[in-house]
């Protein structure tokens, strides 16, 4: 059955909202659960809001075992995001949806109520200026977030007292707020610049386009930030075992909460579930397949990244996992599918075991110990999810493709954090945009040079 013979209700605008609003609220309900003191509240708001948040930052480390204000942080994220999309009359579509769920699910690594802003009006400063609607550039302004620990990293450790110009401690001062807001507008206006031509150069072949964008505005930021002498190391962060179970629990909830809401408004067209799940697509999937099978098939993708988690065995749960698993979720609105995800999740499998089995090996350890906690280490759990935005190399190029491209992406994203100073929360499409526009290329041309030759 083709997506054509489907009789697709249109969800409004206002609904679409309120679903999504509604997950926001039932994640500030879990955040109050696991954090039920006000003081305990307040105190990990102050650490969150006030930390770096550079690249995969354990926020749930960060907030003095207040494990519930990530999960508040990243609600009322979600529902400022839904607010801005209805105050703009900006369509909640794919591209729409697939932006809110990158300011959720990095609620809990790294994006605040403050750091979020310098970037989004940069993001409409540029549309004003080359005269585009509002919104039709929402989307992307919120996109542009990924350079929020810029933000946060001007804003609250910048220092000039004559022994260093980054403090190790967060204080708010008048300059670094101001450098923040300029940095941060510029760089959004960048974001948008680069956005706007790089389809070109990738061919389409990322849904994470975005992450290339502040990937190479993060570069050039930094950069800058080297020549005028306020750079920074790179982080250390902690990857504990906090609590896996009942953090599982709490993503799977939420999870639960967009299947129920699909089934419930897809309750004449359950064929559009099976047709979503299923197939491999482009584009937007509200308007193919509509609203509710599209909630499906977000919850769907979520509970397969969930599987995949539980499959690593020595993974641990924290920020930067929640924040790939719910920028899949979110995609699932926008061109993956379970069938676009299995190849490259493969891919970036089969090479951690490799790896880690060699490294293993190499230091006179057990080949299988050693592959097996490779596989479950912070980097490599997040490139096997995180990869899954290179659907559309599978969508257009096949399985085999998509899977040696997954092969890539793990090997390559352990790197390249340093490049963009760990400003770029979307490492991980930066890296894809980089897989894509070279390395896939160059496999398509060695593919159809065998084709030829047998």
């Amino acid at each position: 059955m083709s997506t054509n013979k489907l009789e697709i209700k249109p969800v409004g605008n206002g609904l679409r909202a309120l679903v999504f609003m509604g997950l926001g609220v039932l994640s500030i309900i879990i955040g109050l659960i696991l954090t039920p003191s006000l003081e305990g509240i307040m105190e990990g708001f102050r650490l969150q809001q006030s930390a770096t948040g550079l690249l995969d930052l354990n926020t749930f480390m960060v907030v003095n075992g207040n494990i519930g204000v990530p999960f508040i942080n990243a609600g009322i994220l979600l529902i400022i995001v839904m607010l801005s999309y209805l105050f703009t009359g900006t369509n909640i579509n794919g591209g729409t949806i697939a932006a809110a769920f990158m300011v959720y699910g990095f609620g809990f690594c790294g994006k605040t109520l403050w750091n979020v802003w310098p970037l989004f009006f940069g993001v409409i400063i540029h549309a004003l200026v080359n005269k585009k609607k509002v919104n039709t550039v929402t989307g992307l302004a919120w996109f542009s977030a990924a350079l929020s620990p810029m933000v946060s990293l001007l804003t609250f450790y910048t220092q000039f007292d004559g022994k260093s110009t980054l403090g190790e401690v967060a204080q708010l001062n008048g300059f670094g707020l101001g450098l923040g807001i300029v940095l941060g507008l510029i760089a959004g206006y960048l974001v948008a610049v680069f956005a706007g031509f790089l389809p070109e150069k990738h061919n389409g072949l990322t849904l994470y386009n975005a992450g290339m964008a502040a990937g190479l505005t993060g570069f050039f930021i930094f950069s800058l930030m080297k020549t005028l002498g306020i750079a920074h190391g790179g982080p250390s962060h902690e990857y504990p075992n906090i609590n896996n179970l009942a953090l599982a629990s709490c993503i799977a909830a939420l999870l639960l909460y967009l299947l129920v809401a699909g089934l419930l408004i897809t309750s004449k067209e359950r064929s559009g579930i099976d047709l979503i799940v299923t197939k491999k697509y482009a584009g937007s999937a509200v308007e193919q397949f509509g609203f509710g099978p599209t909630l499906a098939n977000m919850a769907v993708c979520g509970f397969l990244c969930l599987l995949y988690w539980f499959l690593t065995r020595t993974a641990n749960a924290h920020g930067p996992l929640f924040a790939c698993l719910f920028t899949v979720v979110g995609f699932a609105s926008n061109g993956i599918s379970v069938r676009t995800m299995v190849p490259i999740m493969c891919g970036v499998y089969l090479t951690s075991i490799i790896v880690g089995g060699t490294q293993g090996a190499l230091q006179g350890k057990s080949f299988i110990e050693s592959a097996f906690n490779y596989v479950g280490t912070k980097n490599m759990l997040i490139a096997a999810i995180f990869g899954c935005g290179m659907a559309p190399v599978v969508y257009k190029h096949g399985a085999l493709v998509g899977f040696l491209a997954g092969v890539m992406h793990s090997i390559l994203v352990p790197n390249t954090g340093v490049l963009h100073g760990w400003m770029n929360l979307y490492n991980n499409g930066f890296c894809i945009g980089l897989v894509v526009t070279f390395f896939v290329p160059a496999v398509l041309v060695l593919l159809k040079k065998n084709e030829k030759s047998a």
